[in-house]
């Protein structure tokens, strides 16, 4: 059987609309920290706060960039970052039903990246993801890292 290779283009992220009282909610939690961050005389951890909500408002503001995909025998491959097979484990597809959140899980061997997610949206069809991805990798249930829930709950 030949390998089988595929590619397509998806958004990295999908932008939520956010109320003006998201950026206020957001912005009285984040400096209700920095003040008991500073109370706790931990400055480190104020700053660190504060910059992680700046990252916020920013993320919160910027548009989605669409990203080249492709799976191939080197790999898989996710704009400029190629993740080789011999650095992954398994994979899982989560379907939503042609919702633009289709995306795949993939297992990766590295410690600090153990789950890395592989967007497909409408940029391709997730059964041929899936069946090209078998030629290279375990099909295993991969769930989905708690951060991911937060930030899509907290409507990133």
């Amino acid at each position: 059987m030949a390998q089988k290779s595929i590619s397509w283009r998806a958004l990295d992220h999908i932008k939520e609309a956010k109320s003006e009282d998201w950026f206020w909610i957001v912005g009285i939690v984040a400096i209700g920290l920095v003040v008991l961050a500073i109370f706790f005389d931990n400055i480190l951890f104020a700053l660190l706060i504060a910059l992680a909500t700046f990252a916020s408002f920013l993320l919160a503001h910027s548009a989605p960039r669409e990203i080249d995909y492709e799976i191939s025998r080197k790999g898989i491959r996710s704009g400029d970052i190629i993740y080789p097979f011999s650095s992954l484990e398994a994979f899982w597809v989560i379907d939503e039903d042609g919702y633009e959140r289709d995306r795949v899980l993939v297992k990766s061997k590295k410690f600090f990246m153990p789950v890395i997610t592989i967007p497909v949206g409408n940029g391709a069809d997730l059964e041929e993801v899936r069946d090209c991805l078998l030629q290279y990798l375990e099909e295993e249930e991969i769930r989905e890292p708690f951060y991911e829930h937060l930030m899509h709950r907290l409507g990133f």
